[in-house]
């Protein structure tokens, strides 16, 4: 037995999950980054939280613009079935990561029809779900780490296996075992910007099926040439997508992160 290596202990859900789902990488993601003028968007996150009372964050306003930009193309509004088959969905859902409490696990909290939902209401809901995920009181994280919690190493692999084949090819929906049928959606979002992240790329996790990973990092006052060739200094958003290629094309990829150029250009668009 090599000596160069010690027992991990007790290590994140995140962490016994990842190690048992990944393999060597076999099907390719297109990787790309755009930079997006956010002082009107900022100027517009004033605006709705004085107007409304909700703490409306940037994240917020990134999955409204995802959610209508896949519905701008429904083409990419795309799953990957079992043996390559692919098949549209039938409404635009977007995920976005919730961590946990200490930022030690990780919760996927999907919104429905994502691109019809009132952005108050949206953030509204990813507000609630962030409070019940950071306390401890959503039932369906809650019973998901206590079932994963008990599965030793050598069965999270084929448990997640399983557990793809019940989300992703028979729709079965455990919610009352934290499986709820097809939990991701087509659409994820994932937010480091806090962090004080300038640039970063998420993965895209087998058992999700998802068209596109979004991490948002942070807003930042960078030089900036603007229309007139004014050399300025602006807000900058840099967005970090990881596409899946089995889905959209380069063309396609193209054209998510145009509309998304124009629907944070034009803030009142995601209300």
């Amino acid at each position: 037995m090599s000596t160069n290596f010690k027992s991990y202990e007790n290590p994140s859900l995140f962490h016994r999950w990842a190690a048992a789902q990944w393999r060597r990488p076999k099907d390719p993601s297109i990787y790309g980054a755009t930079e997006i003028d956010m002082a009107p968007a900022l100027a517009f996150l004033d605006e709705i939280r004085e107007e409304w009372g909700v703490q409306v964050t940037v994240t917020h306003l990134v999955a409204k613009a995802l959610a209508m930009a896949i519905a701008r193309h429904p083409e990419t509004n795309a799953k990957v079935r079992f043996w390559g088959k692919l098949e549209l969905r039938k409404t635009v859902d977007i995920t976005v990561l919730i961590a946990g409490a200490g930022g030690r696990d990780l919760s996927a909290h999907r919104i429905t029809a994502a691109d019809q939902v009132p952005l108050r209401q949206l953030a509204t809901d990813i507000i609630a779900a962030s409070e019940r995920i950071r306390t401890d009181n959503d039932a369906a994280f809650r019973s998901s780490k206590q079932l994963m919690d008990k599965l030793p190493w050598w069965l999270m692999r084929p448990f997640l296996s399983l557990a793809s084949l019940s989300m992703n090819e028979l729709h079965l929906d455990l919610s009352k075992q934290g499986l709820p049928a097809d939990l991701f959606g087509a659409g994820m979002v994932t937010s480091l910007g806090m962090h004080g992240v300038d640039e970063a790329y998420a993965p895209l996790t087998p058992i999700g099926r998802i068209m596109v990973d979004i991490l948002v990092t942070r807003v930042r006052q960078r030089p900036w040439v603007n229309d007139a060739g004014e050399l300025c200094v602006r807000p900058l958003l840099k967005l970090c997508a990881t596409f899946d290629h089995r889905v959209v094309d380069g063309i396609q990829a193209t054209r998510i992160c145009q509309e998304l150029h124009d629907l944070l250009g034009h803030p009142a668009s995601l209300r």
